[in-house]
């Protein structure tokens, strides 16, 4: 069959991330013996304009739509991703009569309101390579659609059901479609515009060495969208993958590792770091970590095996609010991280949210002179707030505080931020001025030319806007029935075994 694959992703900060998620699903369509064109709207200003052109220039029996986010995850500059989503497949319907399927992260978290919301034949949560490829077997030649993994769909009596994900693909027998990457996000100097130490930033490629993760943050939906984290790809093959990739675009000069958390376990990172050491890779790289699996070793480890940059997951600065987010260390484990990274040729970023669950005016002025006293990373990357999203433990303390309603949806933005932050004009401007101060603390970009109190209302406004503009949109389209869950389970099916 003819596809064309639409990346919907918008979102350029910290720096562009090349479509991993549409190159999986391309390279198994095309393993089934599909044809695959793509269209990547990052580099549309005109995102309509650019669909349709892409569907009157050429034929497809099948459309998928793939979205990273909902939304930008940002408090104080939100933009939701939605609307443009239900646009795209209102075109799709206008100028072609290819089937039309949602999928991606962004679609997992919240499937049946966006299916509602948005209206596409098909959708697919949860990984995606084996259920598209059941789906287009399924288009062609017919069977049970809940044999399908992951499927979301109407059945006849207009109830949506959603088929669980197998989970069988296996990520060590497929690599990434590379050729569907847009080779501006290759062009030097494309990300470095955001880069708070870096003046140059030569082009990166990316790679995953596992799916899932084994974390219980209180607001994150990983596992959810990728499982467990207990799915790993031989170390061998990263580093197969990766001189590939390299052999492959000569304007490759450094990798990231997307992974959600490389180091846990641990015991896998190392071995990892090991066959790049053994392999004498010399290519730059970087990870996230949290900070509950790092030993000395282990940064020596991870500086021979050509590690340049970390990103730790610290989210916040006080014992009482990594507590409440569930992240298994505390204070003096960030210190003593802190040190051994700053110790190490490493750059480390604190990555932190303000504002979190139970958090005051004086525990967040605290947490921000504390890090002026004892940390120093190479850069701290802050968001004012926490996106919500469903069935978690967030969600649940956001009822409670009233930041949400009971029974209150996700899909649409919705933030926690302790009231009484949002309400204290002081502290705000105390964030505010610390932010500015320091050249390698973000918090918005548009800090210098506004206060976060005044940013905060306008931002509270619109949000509010979009929930009153998606409620306006709602009234027109019938509310979806969940149906039982279906009693068969969804066929396994591994896709590209070597």
């Amino acid at each position: 069959m003819r596809v064309l694959l639409i990346s919907t992703n918008k979102i350029r900060v910290p720096r562009p991330a090349l479509p991993i998620g549409m190159a999986y699903i391309s390279a198994a369509l095309k393993h089934a013996g599909h044809q695959v064109d793509v269209l990547d709207l990052l580099w549309e200003s005109r995102e309509l304009k650019a669909v349709r052109e892409k569907l009157t220039t050429g034929t497809y029996d099948v459309v998928g739509i793939a979205v990273r986010n909902l939304d930008n995850l940002t408090f104080i500059d939100p933009v939701f991703f939605g609307p443009m989503t239900e646009k795209i497949v209102q075109c799709v319907r206008k100028y072609t009569s290819a089937t039309v399927v949602l999928g991606g992260s962004g679609f997992s978290v919240e499937p049946l309101s966006f299916f509602e919301y948005a209206q596409p034949d098909y959708g697919i949560a949860g990984e995606g390579e084996a259920g598209i490829v059941q789906l287009l077997d399924h288009l062609e030649s017919g069977g049970r659609l809940e044999s399908i993994s992951g499927l979301c769909y109407l059945d006849d009596n207009g109830r949506f059901c959603q088929n669980q994900s197998s989970q069988a693909f296996d990520l060590g027998a497929l690599e990434p479609d590379r050729s569907v990457y847009d080779p501006r996000y290759f062009e030097e100097g494309v990300s470095a515009a955001s880069d708070l130490t870096r003046d140059h930033q030569p082009a990166i490629e990316t790679l995953q060495t596992k799916r899932g993760c084994k974390l219980f943050c209180s607001y994150c939906i990983i596992r959810k969208t990728e499982g467990k984290g207990d799915r790993f790809k031989e170390p061998a093959e990263v580093v197969g993958e990766i001189q590939r990739a390299m052999a492959e675009n000569p304007a490759v000069r450094e990798f990231e590792i997307v992974d959600a958390t490389f180091n846990y376990p641990m015991e896998y990172a190392a071995e990892v770091c090991e066959e790049m050491i053994r392999a004498k890779l010399d290519v730059p790289w970087y990870c996230q970590l949290t900070p509950n699996a790092i030993t000395p070793e282990f940064v020596k480890l991870l500086h021979a095996a050509g590690c340049i940059r970390v990103d730790l997951g610290t989210d916040a600065l006080t014992d009482e609010a990594l507590a409440d987010l569930m992240k298994g260390f505390d204070m003096a484990r960030v210190l003593e991280i802190d040190r051994l990274f700053t110790a190490s040729p490493i750059e480390h970023t604190h990555c932190v949210f303000l504002g979190g669950p139970g958090e005051t005016p004086q525990a967040l002025r605290e947490s921000i002179r504390f890090t002026e006293r004892y940390l120093n990373p190479a850069q701290i990357y802050a968001n004012l707030g926490i996106r919500i999203l469903s069935g978690t433990k967030l969600q649940r303390q956001a009822v409670k505080a009233g930041i949400l309603r009971e029974g209150q949806g996700t899909f649409v933005p919705a933030f926690y931020v302790e009231p009484a932050i949002l309400a204290d004009r002081d502290t705000l401007d105390f964030v505010r001025d610390a932010y500015l101060s320091h050249k390698n603390w973000y918090l918005w970009w548009g800090l210098g030319g506004q206060n976060l109190t005044d940013r905060s209302t306008e931002t509270v406004q619109a949000v509010a806007d979009m929930h009153q503009e998606y409620e306006y949109v709602m009234q027109g389209k019938p509310r979806l029935e969940r149906a039982p869950k279906p009693a068969a389970q969804p066929l396994k099916l591994t896709i590209g075994t070597k």
